[in-house]
């Protein structure tokens, strides 16, 4: 990893371990805010390369989500990912994914939460148990009122962040 680098572990049941060199550019009441530039490096189990399109990533301890505000420009998004509290690590952060995506399109301001099937698979074949189902479907909800909503700070936050010149 380069200086100043901090890996963010997704851990996906049953797909494995994924994680991501992105860079912390800052913290504050909101959380921690990491940046990955186009280049930054990502790993899964059967793969590795790099990121095509800038991301920005808000984490916080006790938290079940973490958002992801991606500059595709093809469907520039803020994705949540639903999770189990992320952890911090030795060398940066880790997160259980708990499935369900609440997602805002920048284009139309549309809101939607995906990966139903996802969740429904880890359900039934006992990779989340009931407690962390309850957690996901709650949080996936409340998440997706958020995102419409579009009051809270930290959302035009992300975009500032992600627009600014690395």
């Amino acid at each position: 990893m380069a200086a100043g680098t901090v890996r963010l572990f997704k851990i996906k049941r049953p797909g494995g371990v994924f994680w991501f060199d992105l860079r912390c550019v800052g913290q504050d009441r909101d959380g921690t805010w990491l940046r990955g530039p186009v280049g930054s490096a990502w790993g899964a189990p059967h793969d590795r390369g790099t990121l095509s399109v800038p991301v920005v990533v808000l984490l916080a301890t006790g938290r079940p989500w973490a958002a992801w505000w991606v500059g595709d420009p093809a469907d520039r998004r803020l994705e949540i990912d639903v999770c189990r509290p992320p952890e911090v690590t030795e060398g940066g952060w880790r997160y259980v994914d708990l499935e369900l995506d609440p997602v805002r399109h920048e284009v139309d301001g549309r809101v939607e939460i995906e990966d139903w099937d996802e969740y429904d698979d880890a359900c039934r074949d006992g990779w989340m148990n009931p407690d962390d189902a309850e957690l996901a479907r709650a949080t996936a909800q409340h998440c997706a009122d958020l995102l419409r909503q579009g009051t809270e700070p930290w959302l035009r936050r992300g975009w500032q962040l992600l627009d600014q010149p690395m």
